[in-house]
């Protein structure tokens, strides 16, 4: 281990951080960085164990023990250390969490500086850069994710098994439009390449949940509710105002997503899935409201024009009123029936 490696684990796991997750308190502050308790190590009548929080180092009065965090891990589990390092590197749930949240940081901030990224947003019809902070839209130019990471003190390991690099190193996400699910701590990437035509390669996700419906939080308690399958579709329906709004990420609900409509929600509910040209939209919409009608809600299909989606609606020129009046005529087709 070099140096700079240690040094970046050691700025990654600071060592108050690690003491307080073996269950270690500090009875008191000095003036200066350094925090004072009882050794871990070793029966302590009377705090002798010091930690100095500039340095990131202990000390022990006590038994004369001291070191980085490294070697207190060491200390404590009895190993070797090598081993010690590998147990540090391990990623927890914590740890996964902090690389995704420094990942959707990293593409938001590519967005800013990615012209062709924008353009793409706004051929779209997102244009609105309060719906691009709300949803955290950003880009993932491919090739220089995980040289990102290691700058911030993450282990090439660590990076790999978050799935967000696959064994080469490479960028699960390339050249892809992206929106982070905070539920799973996963990331939906878009790819901006058109002659990528095949669905595989046009939308990504990491090799994690979906999670519930996208935006439930703040749709669940209205009367209304609209459901669409896409995060584009989503983005162009609180850009135009329709904030009760949610996103399956799918033509298909699952469990999750059945589960919270039925305990939180009461009253209309809108199937605005796409008019496909090969009917599949079509075909899951008819499923869906079928099987979720009979709860304590109204269950009525929104029909979009011929393969159009909610987005394609909106930017080619829709407005909100037009797409009220849809709603208008969903509702009026359910009372026909």
């Amino acid at each position: 281990m070099t140096s700079e490696q240690r040094n970046r684990l050691r700025r990654r796991i600071p060592l108050l951080t690690y003491l307080e997750q073996q269950g270690w308190k500090p009875t008191a502050y000095s003036e200066g960085a350094e925090v004072c308790g009882r050794c871990p190590l070793h029966h302590d009548n009377r705090p002798s164990f010091y930690v100095n929080r500039h340095k990131d180092v202990f000390y022990c009065h006590g038994c004369g023990a001291g070191g980085d965090v490294i070697r207190l891990a060491q200390l404590l589990d009895g190993v070797d250390f090598r081993t010690a390092v590998a147990r540090l590197s391990q990623p927890g749930t914590e740890d996964c969490r902090q690389l995704w949240r420094q990942a959707c940081e990293f593409y938001q901030e590519q967005l800013r500086w990615s012209e062709e990224a924008q353009t793409y947003l706004r051929r779209r019809g997102i244009v609105d850069r309060q719906i691009w902070s709300r949803m955290g839209i950003g880009y993932a130019p491919g090739g220089c994710l995980r040289a990102h990471l290691e700058q911030r003190g993450h282990w090439r390991e660590a990076i790999a098994a978050s799935g967000l690099t696959d064994e080469w190193g490479r960028d699960r996400l390339w050249r892809a439009i992206t929106f982070p699910l905070e539920e799973t701590c996963n990331i939906y990437g878009r790819c901006l390449d058109a002659g990528l035509d095949a669905a595989s390669h046009r939308h990504r996700f990491l090799a994690r949940g979906k999670g519930g419906l996208y935006g439930w939080k703040q749709a669940r308690r209205n009367q209304k509710l609209i459901v669409v399958e896409g995060l584009f579709d989503l983005a162009s329906l609180w850009q135009a105002g329709f904030d009760y709004s949610v996103a399956l990420l799918g033509s298909h609900w699952n469990g999750q997503q059945q589960r919270q409509l039925r305990a939180e929600f009461t009253g209309t509910v809108y199937l605005c899935l796409d008019e496909d040209a090969n009917g599949s939209g079509q075909r899951a919409a008819r499923l869906w409201r079928q099987r979720l009608s009979g709860g304590v809600w109204r269950v009525v299909r929104v029909r979009l024009p011929a393969g159009y989606d909610p987005n394609r609606f909106f930017a080619e020129g829709a407005s909100a009123a037009e797409f009220s009046q849809l709603l208008d005529e969903a509702e009026w087709e359910q009372e026909q029936r």
